[in-house]
């Protein structure tokens, strides 16, 4: 029993389906002692449909257990009632499974077949059912087949697919990417004739890559260590045409006369007393004889020796040229691709194993919060739901969100606690989260440095310098613990502060101590827990430049922690009420460290009589600072009885500074010409 672990993302592994298949009692009743074989024929042909290149991705169909529950035995209750009979199933397997996928009889996924007529919520044409992206779950990972012969094969084979994640080819997801897609594939909602040359259609393909991908098919990464071999015949050779008709309409059922050969299979049946002809809508098995020396394959009557049994093993094609990126500007990724078509699989041969996407940053020029732009886009939309208004503005939601749903576009409705996502994905190229520099590929987070660029070990420093030594900033620290009923001021914390860490630690440990911090914007409005209401619950703070998580009041540790730099100056409080236990707030930043002085250049420097530097630089704010003031021009810092057409500036020498992209100070010398009417 090999492998295991976790599987590398964009990467085409094997993967081993290790099946447990139940038989009921109505089963056994009808099949008697052919039963075993009869399911693992129908098992082998699923476990074909599997192996099948439409669906690019090497699986493997193993049973590692096989039970029959007779009269006497403490089975599922198993009903007309589909849903009730798979929930009734899935708890039953759930109790007799082993505890740990390192046991030899470990089942990753549950079959029940059963000859009880299964009813949906409407009418009681329900072949089977189970739930959608069950796979790996213990709980839930099972479906309900009803037995209708030999195209049960197909049935099971669909609800896996289900297991699988793989949603009806006519849902909206499906047609919304790939167009409207034909009904002869395995997830049409119907399966009625299947295209036996690529029964899986390219959406079901492209979702079970991805949830194969997201890791949630993990557990099917180990080999069984003794599985149940599957017959390697074909269903043909060991069910003649009368056999076909009686397993799929009843004990008496014959072939209906002059049918086209390996088309539909058209058996006899009773209809108020007449004997009529009925069908499932499916072709003779194959291997089924159909005249001297030829057998039925994927409906078509062959010769036997014309069909080829050398297995083919798939191969890799040759890469494709790098796609456009995903991004202008801000960092965005390339992605390359490589398809197992050179050669195709055939006969069972193994699909092909490796990286099958490559991806590369690009455009790396910086940008502003590239998830919010994302949220922004969906302003206005109210999710269908009155609990929103139609001016509802959405903003990116952090805290609370687990680590595999990072690069999902979860976005909170401003102002409520309601939030909903949005898009399955975020754009490539997006930070998973706004203290971290991975990014996400394809609803993927994947590794990258403080550069940008996918694969690198760049990291920021404390100064919120991309591979600098801590030594451009200066740490701030300090401690309060003397409050006053109400608000106490504790510390401001300048713009350009970064890696803020605020910590307020109940009393003995509690969590309701009456002490709660508090947060200003630099315009003295409250961020948080102002006007003596306080957030119980996590929350994000989107402030200028950068995200401040907070932990909520419910827990013993109050905190409030950003990692990049802050481009507005904020108060901390503390919030202090009740019993006036002494709070004790421990807060940290880094600033930057005061530049040296530089003097100012001569007027008679040739630097002054420079020309206006026309260079264009997209999407970067130029912001000038002139004795520590941010303005966005200089004439703000003027007397106001100047008249602008008296002022000319010339921008004469720029300081060396952080790098473009970087928080930090931009010292910028100006010539002033000012012209007077005398």
């Amino acid at each position: 029993r090999g492998g295991g672990g976790r599987a590398k993302r964009f990467a085409s592994v094997p993967r081993y389906v290790e099946t447990l298949v139940v038989a009921d009692e109505s089963m056994v009743k009808f099949h008697g002692d052919d039963l075993q074989h009869y399911l693992l024929t129908l098992m082998a042909t699923a476990a074909r449909l599997y192996k099948h290149p439409s669906i690019r991705n090497p699986i493997q169909i193993s049973v590692v257990k096989f039970l029959l529950i007779g009269q006497d035995d403490k089975g599922p209750k198993v009903t007309g009632n589909a849903a009730l009979t798979l929930r009734n199933f899935c708890a039953w397997q759930k109790k007799w499974n082993k505890v740990s996928d390192k046991h030899p009889e470990y089942w990753d996924t549950a079959i029940l077949f059963t000859k009880q007529d299964l009813c949906g919520a409407t009418t009681c044409d329900t072949l089977g059912m189970a739930d959608v992206g069950t796979m790996c779950d213990p709980k839930r990972s099972c479906s309900v087949i009803e037995d209708d012969g030999l195209p049960s094969a197909f049935t099971t084979a669909h609800e896996l697919g289900h297991v699988f994640n793989m949603p009806h080819d006519n849902v909206k997801a499906c047609e919304e990417v790939f167009g409207r897609l034909k009904t002869n594939h395995m997830m049409s909602p119907t399966l009625i004739q299947i295209d036996r040359a690529n029964p899986w259609s390219a959406c079901s393909a492209a979702i079970i890559t991805d949830f194969l991908d997201s890791g949630h098919g993990d557990c099917l990464l180990d080999q069984p260590a003794k599985p149940i071999p599957l017959p390697e015949d074909l269903p043909g050779t060991s069910y003649s045409l009368n056999q076909q008709c009686e397993l799929a309409f009843g004990v008496g059922s014959k072939p209906c006369p002059y049918m086209q050969y390996c088309a539909k299979l058209w058996c006899t049946g009773k209809a108020r007393g007449q004997i009529v002809c009925q069908t499932r809508h499916f072709p003779w098995a194959d291997g089924t004889g159909c005249g001297e020396g030829r057998f039925c394959l994927k409906g078509a009557c062959v010769e036997r020796h014309n069909i080829s049994k050398y297995r083919v093993d798939g191969g890799w094609a040759k890469w494709a040229p790098y796609g456009q990126c995903s991004r202008t500007c801000g960092g965005g990724v390339q992605l390359a691709k490589r398809e197992c078509t050179d050669p195709v699989p055939a006969n069972g041969g193994s699909y092909c194993e490796g990286i099958r996407v490559k991806y590369r940053s690009c455009n790396l020029e910086p940008w502003k919060s590239f998830r919010e732009e994302q949220c922004e886009a969906f302003n206005g939309y109210s999710h269908s739901t009155n609990r929103l208004t139609a001016s509802v503005s959405w903003v990116p939601k952090y805290s609370g969100v687990s680590p595999r749903d990072k690069c999902k576009l979860i976005c909170r409705a401003n102002g409520t606690g309601y939030f909903y996502v949005l898009a399955p994905k975020v754009v490539d190229g997006t930070p998973c989260s706004p203290d971290s520099t991975s990014v996400c590929v394809q609803g993927k987070c994947i590794k990258a440095g403080c550069d940008g660029k996918l694969g690198s070990k760049k990291k920021f420093d404390k100064c919120s310098v991309c591979g600098g030594d801590n030594k451009s900033c200066k740490k701030v620290s300090g401690l309060f613990t003397k409050p006053m009923h109400g608000y106490n001021f504790v510390v401001v914390i300048p713009a350009g502060a970064s890696n803020i860490d605020i910590r307020q630690r109940g009393y003995k440990g509690l969590i309701s101590d009456d002490n709660y911090l508090a947060l200003k914007n630099g315009q003295g409005k409250y961020l948080l827990n102002g006007h003596f209401i306080v957030s119980a619950v996590e929350r994000d703070l989107m402030v200028k430049g950068s995200v401040l998580r907070y932990s909520g009041t419910g827990t013993a540790v109050e905190s409030l922690q950003a990692f990049k730099p802050i481009q507005e100056p904020l108060t901390l409080e503390v919030l202090s009420v009740g019993k006036m236990t002494p709070p004790r707030v421990r807060y940290s930043f880094y600033l930057p460290k005061e530049r040296p002085s530089l003097p100012p250049p001569s007027l008679d420097s040739p630097n002054t009589r420079a020309k206006w530097d026309q260079k264009d630089l997209p999407m970067q704010q130029w912001q000038i600072i002139l004795s520590n003031h941010r303005c966005d021009e200089v004439l703000g810092l003027m007397h106001p009885g100047l008249a602008g057409d008296d002022l000319e500036t010339r921008v004469v020498r720029r300081a060396p500074a952080a790098s473009p992209g970087q928080v930090g100070r931009w010292w910028l010398y100006f010539r002033f010409l000012l012209m007077f009417m005398t």
